[in-house]
């Protein structure tokens, strides 16, 4: 008989999950077989017909046995020994062997045949004695020497496995002969004893083979401990319905196995492999096109590129209304602010409730014209709309020298999955581009858009101001409307909207933010742990002061519908060459309501926010006291 030995290297892989329905009593059978002592066995030789439900798997059908031919790899370590040249070529594969698969089984590996078919023979007659005479090593007390079960994790596992184990503890510290089981034990000391010759012998190529001095692992221990498992899978009357060894990665620095001339052992490397994802060349590929996400829906697409898909737990896209749950934006009519003391006081009043409680609000009879706002999400269309050559001349990933910047997410590069958009960026104050520096197609409504936002600013500033128990000027006198930077979004139809975001979760890193959405909708704020759908409403504001007003995290979901455009215009100084540091508001700090962020300038905030990109965290958690 041939038996050779198997040596993995750490992957990562996750046990498969069952279904159980809830009627189902799966404690009482798991510890009703726990009790009997006679493991998988006992169930066989009792003649079960049917394996029970608690054994049952889910299975992925992705198994290469049905014919297509795949090399396992096999090492001779006849000469490894020798001389250089034949263990440079040993160290060579063992180290691809190790890359692309992550085992591959040795031969002439210095373990006498007789030793490993003894260590075969003794582990059978170890599970075939009576159950009382296994029973004295049954435990599920892993401190122990040596432990009898069926499943360390038969409470916790999705389903249980079709096999019984005996754990043995071999090294530093060996048992005693009288300690070990008598049908085997001077076998397993022998035995364990040539594992661990072969394993310094292992552990010297590895270390080759990642570069470094033979002795390395060794010299950190990887050598040093030792535990034997001797597995026994009975024949089992429904092969189809469980598994012998759910799918997983093994936990220590190298196994060595040994398995008889049954088989049944599968690595999942027995599928073909799949080339690695190499995410850095589909960015390059992608940006390098200029097009932007429109350019791939242009294309025709019609699944979304891996670089889009969001981790699902990202990507909760229930909203409060869509739950069930009905919950009222927060809407501030502006009409009479400047006519009435008691219209301001009352108009103060909702600013700070709603910039507290929600951190944004909405606007209306806000003094921009609704012509404006129209001609203003026309114009981003006609300029994301337009051939790509005349777009093109706005590419750049260069905001700091480029008052106008087009591209598909400044974060490309940084971020864990792009975002579903497309971007133009225009430094619209406190020194606004020529008209000529501007898209041909856009230019007019920009300068005319930009201008009445900026007047907005003003009166907002003040009412913010208000709102904080300071003087009307008081934000404008701290340059809080000297900066504007205007951030036009198209967001093209999605062909699998479920995968991605239009927008990331984040909090703007501005004094304020005044947007303009189109009528498709899309943004969410989270408020009470609850995503919450935003009309399409002009005028959504944000405000960060100190967590006196918070900055709501909010988010534009991916659509099948679309394009959808909005306008966000972000008053800040980070724009400017200005030094001055901004923190908490010393009029409203006091001991009770102490300073919780250190000051900072607008440029080294903004400097970190842009290098964090759009992770789903805030950039003010980096600047908390």
């Amino acid at each position: 008989m041939d038996y050779s030995l198997i040596t993995k290297s750490k992957c990562t892989d996750e046990e498969d999950p069952t279904t159980r329905k809830p009627e189902y009593d799966r404690l009482s059978n798991l510890k009703s077989f726990d009790e009997t002592r006679a493991g998988v066995k006992g169930l066989v030789d009792s003649g079960i017909k049917h394996v029970p439900r608690m054994f049952h798997h889910q299975f992925e059908n992705n198994s290469v046995s049905c014919g297509i031919q795949v090399s396992i790899p096999i090492i001779d370590l006849e000469k490894v020994k020798q001389n250089r040249t034949t263990r440079e070529e040993i160290v060579g594969k063992v180290r691809n062997a190790s890359k692309t698969w992550g085992f591959f089984q040795v031969l002439n590996h210095g373990i006498p045949m007789n030793v490993m078919e003894e260590m075969m023979d003794g582990a059978r007659r170890f599970f075939e004695q009576d159950v009382k005479s296994k029973s004295r090593f049954f435990s599920r007390d892993y401190t122990k020497r040596v432990v009898y079960n069926s499943n360390f994790d038969l409470y916790s596992a999705p389903a249980a496995k079709w096999r019984d184990t005996v754990v043995c503890s071999m090294a530093p510290d060996p048992p005693k002969p009288e300690e070990l089981p008598a049908v085997f034990r001077d076998i397993m000391l022998e035995y364990s004893k040539q594992v661990m010759n072969l394993g310094y012998l292992l552990f010297e190529l590895l270390s080759e083979a990642l570069g470094l001095n033979p002795d390395y692992l060794k010299d950190i221990d990887c050598a040093k401990g030792l535990v034997m498992l001797s597995h026994y899978y009975p024949i089992c009357p429904q092969p189809e319905l469980t598994l012998g060894s759910s799918k997983h990665a093994d936990n220590g620095f190298l196994t060595i196995l040994l398995q008889d001339n049954v088989g049944g052992l599968q690595s999942v490397l027995m599928a073909k492999p799949k080339p690695e994802y190499d995410r850095i060349s589909e960015l390059k590929a992608f940006d390098e096109t200029k097009a932007g996400v429109k350019g791939l829906v242009d294309s025709g697409i019609k699944h979304v590129p891996r670089m889009f898909h969001y981790r699902p737990d990202k990507l909760d896209k229930n909203s409060s209304v869509s739950n069930g749950i009905h919950v009222s934006i927060p809407v501030i009519d502006l009409e009479g602010v400047k006519e009435d003391p008691g219209t301001l006081r009352n108009i103060v009043g909702k600013v700070r409730n709603a910039s507290k409680s929600w951190g944004f609000f909405q606007v209306v009879n806000h003094g921009i014209p609704l012509s404006v706002l129209q001609d203003m999400k026309d114009g981003v269309v006609q300029f994301f709309e337009q051939d790509l050559e005349a777009k093109k001349k706005f590419f750049t990933r260069d905001y700091s020298t480029k008052k106008v910047a087009y591209n598909s997410n400044f974060d490309l590069y940084s971020s864990p999955a792009a975002n579903w958009r497309d971007t133009l960026f225009c430094l619209m104050a406190p020194n606004p581009p020529m008209p000529h520096e501007l898209p041909e197609v856009s230019s007019d409504i920009m300068m005319e858009y930009s201008k009445q936002v900026m007047q907005l600013g003003c009166l907002l500033f003040e009412l913010l101001s208000e709102a904080l128990g300071l003087q009307p000027d008081h934000l404008k006198d701290m340059g809080c409307t000297q900066g504007l930077g205007m951030l036009s979004h198209y967001y093209p139809a999605c062909p699998q909207p479920e995968l991605t975001l239009g927008t990331t979760k984040h909090s703007d890193n501005d004094f304020l933010t005044v947007l303009l959405q189109d009528h498709i909708g899309g943004l969410q704020v989270l408020h009470q742990n609850q995503w919450v759908d935003v009309p399409p409403t002009p005028g959504a504001l944000v405000l960060i002061s100190n967590d006196g007003f918070r900055s709501v995290e909010h988010r534009v979901v991916a659509n099948c519908v679309g394009p959808r455009v909005s306008v966000a215009c972000f008053f800040s100084t980070f724009f400017l060459p200005d030094l001055r540091t901004y923190g908490p508001i010393k009029e409203i700090i006091s001991e009770e309501n102490p300073p919780k962020y250190r000051e900072v300038t607008m440029r080294e905030y903004a400097g970190y926010y842009n290098a964090k990109g759009l992770d789903g965290t805030s950039a003010l958690l980096h600047f908390k006291l």
